[in-house]
């Protein structure tokens, strides 16, 4: 397995204690498995190594690559603006992402996974290389991406694209996860593992010895963290003034140690505070012992490690009850919890754990029940889910079709044949079907042009007798082809995932995908008596890695791309990069022919519409066309005047075969918002007669079936991809 860790959270030799808890995970997961694991943790560029510029400098004084516990780390710089910077960074960010990915491929290392941490910038620049690159991704959120960034519309825009995007998405609390949620996540995709901690490395160990050598006495409490606003240190300060005879200890530096010193001097509290600087992360064992508690008084917190550390050394902690310390300090025998965020609830807080402490044996109990073990185990699953993913991937290889007919242009006509539902739900809810005469008039005027439509089927049609034999019998007439269209939220097995981001098949495991497959393929050969041969996902929702399955069920054509469509930002497929060409894919189990439904961008507010064969056929990256819009050929809020713009942008593409396709509850009034009314039907009707007459008598087109369109494909030369 090759993983790709990429996060700017990570340490370097300049900065040994930044991003910790990143590096120890993947430590934790290393220690149980073998994995080739390389680390991006790009740093911002800055020009002078002097310790007079402060932090800045030890961004300069990171090495570019260098070797922890066995693992290359390498350190790309970027160009970062100092507090206006932030909504550039994934930008340049992904730069960094890119250019180090295609160094590491020119070696001959290519990523099975990307294991992203924290949302923002760094899973943003991730998810949009991922994308790009077609490899699997892992976000890991972990605090302030979540609890913080999110309050800021565009970050906000960007995170939950990234997440819906994302393969699997990691939080280390679950106050994370309801966040991610209550902003539009889909909750079953997002996993919990929290963080856990080194129980070798932090232990109990001779309290008195320990003060002895730091030359401490009577009670002593520590604060760890960096010195800025939001870890809460000048509010532990203020509280020392109301906790007689006891020592603060402050681990950690920061834009705030200055304002720090200058509080404790004017509360004459000098004497009683000490402040240790950055303290190397093996060392914080020695603080944690020395003290009666540890006491954090964050307004923000993921799942702060410092806690269970603390705990691990049988000692205490006292917490504000935000975020993720409820889900650490969740029993008597791990310490307190702060109701509120000021000097007062602390310090009386601190009393109550000092004055009462609990055994340092359960202490360490409470944190012996948060080791890496679960965290590590729910990791493999993951990556092992992803890395299959991607294997399944690199085995679909896809070539275009070149037919030898370079006659008049051809034009198949496809119907999403599909039960009523609300649009907006993807539930597993109540559905209607509507009567199988509703399909007679767009019938009847295809028989009368000569055209055989293809009817894409779904379960609940399948499973009704009399839609069933409807068209059962236009079938066997040899008035009609028939083949699959699969609505997961109807397909059985249940697999309880409802809302949108489940509405595509493409999200759902392989293995669950595969039994639905299977289902609705037999529910498809008990109606006609043989498999079929052609398919469409329900609302594109398509894959790379769907093909083998679709292969194994017996399918030979496709008809699931949308070209010039993106319905990336509610977690289903980018075809802005794809041509309208038809492709061959090559699978373990069989070929597939695809044909995608016909569209391209045309410049907003106007019928010039743009070429899609800036790629070859086949599976293609994203293309991102500003001001402009899609359109695809159908008659459902399209008008004749952009059919005919678009289709004669087809033909002189030179496409082989045009895709036509409507919705068969637009034939039925009210059943969707296409068809709201009879006069809607009457439109798309007209559309459609319109269309197709336009097609064959003034273009020269002919209208072909599936067992044409077969022919024309199978009379081809492959052209290797």
């Amino acid at each position: 397995m090759r993983i790709l860790l990429f996060s700017t959270l990570y340490p370097n030799a300049a900065a040994p204690t930044h991003g910790v808890f990143v590096e120890n995970r993947l430590r934790a997961y290393l220690e149980k498995y073998d994995a080739d694991v390389r680390v991006v943790a790009p740093v911002p560029w800055f020009p002078f190594t002097q310790n007079m510029f402060g932090h800045y400098a030890r961004f300069a004084q990171a090495p570019e690559e260098e070797t922890r516990a066995g693992v290359t780390v390498y350190h790309p710089r970027y160009f970062l603006t100092p507090k206006i910077g932030m909504g550039r960074a994934p930008f340049a960010l992904a730069d960094c992402l890119r250019r180090t990915l295609s160094e590491l491929e020119d070696e001959g290392w290519t990523p099975d996974l990307i294991d992203a941490h924290y949302l923002y910038p760094d899973g943003v620049a991730a998810a949009a290389v991922a994308r790009e690159r077609n490899i699997p991704l892992a976000l890991t959120a972990r605090g302030t991406d979540v609890n913080l960034i999110p309050d800021y519309p565009a970050p906000r825009a960007r995170i939950l694209d990234a997440v819906v995007g994302a393969d699997a998405v990691i939080t280390v609390a679950d106050a994370l996860k309801k966040r991610l949620v209550e902003l539009g996540a889909p909750a079953k995709k997002i996993t919990t593992l929290r963080n856990g901690v080194d129980l070798e490395r932090f232990r109990p160990l001779e309290r008195e010895e320990i003060r002895r050598i730091m030359g401490l006495s009577g009670t002593i409490i520590a604060s760890v963290g960096h010195l800025i606003e939001r870890k809460g240190h000048h509010l532990v300060i203020d509280a020392l003034a109301d906790i007689p005879d006891t020592t603060l200890l402050i681990a950690g530096d920061g834009e705030d140690e200055r304002a720090l010193k200058a509080q404790a001097k004017q509360l004459g509290l000098s004497e009683r505070i000490r402040f240790l600087g950055a303290v190397p992360h093996g060392d914080l064992v020695d603080i944690y012992n020395a003290s009666d508690a540890l006491v954090l008084a964050s307004s923000r917190e993921g799942w702060p490690n410092v806690l269970l550390e603390a705990m691990a050394c049988g000692t205490p902690c006292i917490a504000t009850n935000v975020w993720g310390n409820a889900e650490v300090i969740s029993s008597p025998a791990a310490g307190a919890l702060i109701p509120e965020r000021n000097a007062s609830a602390i310090a009386k807080a601190v009393k109550r754990v000092i004055a009462a402490p609990p055994d340092r044996a359960a202490v360490r109990s409470h944190a012996e029940a948060h080791s890496w073990n679960e965290t590590v185990y729910g990791m493999h699953g993951i990556f092992s889910e992803l890395t299959g993913k991607a294997k399944r991937g690199r085995r679909v290889a896809a070539s275009p079709i070149q037919t030898n007919d370079q006659g008049r242009p051809k034009l198949i006509v496809t119907v999403d044949t599909e039960e009523i539902f609300d649009w907006s739900d993807f539930s597993t809810g109540e559905f209607q079907l509507a009567a199988p005469g509703d399909i007679d008039s767009f019938q009847s005027l295809c028989e009368r042009a000569g055209v055989k439509p293809l009817y894409f089927m779904t379960y609940p049609l399948l499973k009704s007798t009399d839609v069933a034999c409807y068209y059962w019998a236009k079938a066997d007439r040899g008035h009609a082809d028939c083949g699959l269209h699969m609505h997961p939220w109807v397909t059985p097995p249940d697999d309880a995932a409802t809302g949108e981001y489940y509405s595509y098949q493409k999200n759902y495991s392989a293995a669950v995908r595969r039994d639905k497959k299977h289902a609705l393929a037999n529910a498809y050969k008990s109606v006609f008596g043989r498999r079929a041969t052609a398919h469409r996902a329900g609302r594109y929702g398509v894959a790379r890695d769907s093909y083998p399955l679709l292969a194994e069920i017996g399918v030979r054509y496709d008809f699931s791309p949308s070209a010039g469509f993106d319905f990336s930002s509610s977690g289903g497929a980018d075809f802005t990069g794809y041509s309208n060409h038809p492709f061959r894919i090559i699978t373990p189990g069989g070929s597939i022919d695809v044909s995608p439904v016909s569209g391209a961008r045309a410049i907003r507010h106007t019928q010039q519409f743009l070429s899609q064969e800036r790629a070859a056929p086949g599976f293609a990256a994203p293309r991102r066309r500003p001001f402009t819009e899609p359109a695809r050929l159908t008659p459902e809020s399209t008008s004749l005047d952009t059919l005919m713009a678009l289709t004669r942008r087809l033909i002189a593409d030179k496409t082989p075969v045009l895709t036509f396709t409507l919705h068969s509850t637009s034939l039925t009034k009210g059943a969707n918002s296409y068809a709201p009314d009879a006069a809607g039907v009457d439109r798309i009707m007209t559309v459609t007669r319109d269309y197709l007459s336009w097609f064959q008598n003034r273009v020269g087109g002919d209208v072909i079936s599936l067992d044409e369109l077969a022919a024309l494909y199978n009379d081809r030369k492959d052209i290797a991809a």
